[in-house]
């Protein structure tokens, strides 16, 4: 392994697609450290609608993201490399150009787009880069030719509540997954982008490894009661219905990998994953967060939060 798994920081970092809800707000708060400061670069694809902030001493780069050659230009001279980058058709071709670009321009660490939960088995049929991604990087990192470190947050917190966790409070409605019972982790975006930053600031302590944090270990069972309390004060309920999540897995798979890629398909695969028996966010509530500096969140507060965003 290089000398460079024990640097002290990583104070000059390259991020790949910065137009999403994540990659957008990594940016800001990274510009807006101080201890230490960040020199940031965004590589993108030619027809992104990504716009640096205003006054922001950030460097935008729009290129062929499969472009190795080039992409190794970009990533001289670069500490580390977050990718953010969508789960489409690209995102193997992406990833293994960008993990080849920065071995050969001396990147020091890279970092997966790989956000999300544990691999189930409809998971794993259905996105079958991520793994790959995963395994290269772990072949390289044995090698001594890169390190690398992977974040795992369970569901993104701010997805809607009605298409991610099934609840309509507007509707007063909701569609639990089996009995609703099965635990999960979830994270806020912000709370992603701190750990990102606390790993950038003292990344020896995790060369190498799978980070797992959250913000809440919960059910959609007690979401429920807490939404429901929260919409109607004179204790009534809302109306549920069940969805079985290994025939939602199967079925999703099965239209999935007939081509008929549609995003509906894949997030019922991830529902399955996730709500179903595999439980692919369930895990030891003593992860990560802490040694991170994550702060406690309370999560009706969150969610009333949320509502008030029309979330």
């Amino acid at each position: 392994m290089g000398t460079y798994a024990y640097c002290d920081r990583f104070g000059r970092n390259t991020l790949v697609n910065a137009e999403g809800n994540l990659g957008k707000r990594f940016v800001e708060s990274l510009l807006a450290s101080t201890e230490p400061t960040f020199q940031v670069t965004v590589l993108d694809r030619p027809n992104s609608s990504y716009d640096a902030p205003k006054g922001a001493e950030v460097k935008v780069v729009q290129r062929d993201l499969t472009d190795q050659t080039a992409l190794t230009e970009d990533l001289r001279g670069i500490d580390a490399l977050i990718m953010m980058h969508t789960t489409n058709k690209e995102f193997l071709t992406i990833s293994n150009a960008a993990i080849g670009a920065a071995i050969a321009a001396g990147v020091k660490m890279v970092m997966p787009s790989d956000f999300g939960s544990k691999d189930t088995t409809f998971f794993v049929k259905a996105s079958t880069a991520k793994p790959l991604v995963r395994d290269l990087l772990q072949e390289r990192a044995n090698e001594g030719k890169i390190t690398y470190t992977i974040v795992k947050n369970g569901p993104f917190f701010e997805n809607p509540s009605k298409d991610a966790y099934g609840i309509d409070y507007r509707a007063k409605t909701a569609t639990l997954y089996d009995d609703g019972t099965q635990k999960f982790n979830c994270t806020t975006f912000a709370s992603i982008i701190s750990a990102v930053i606390g790993i950038l600031r003292s990344p020896a302590p995790y060369t190498n490894k799978t980070v797992y944090i959250h913000d809440f270990y919960t059910s959609q069972r007690e979401m429920l009661a807490i939404i429901e309390s929260e919409v109607n004060p004179d204790g009534s309920k809302f109306e549920t219905t069940s969805i079985d999540t290994l025939e939602l897995g199967k079925k999703s798979l099965e239209a999935w990998q007939r081509d008929n890629q549609d995003i509906q398909n894949f997030l019922g695969v991830i529902k399955s994953a996730v709500w179903g028996p595999n439980g692919a966010a369930d895990w030891d509530e003593n992860d990560d967060s802490q040694a991170l500096g994550l702060e406690k969140k309370d999560l009706r507060t969150e969610l009333k939060r949320k509502m008030e965003m029309g979330l």
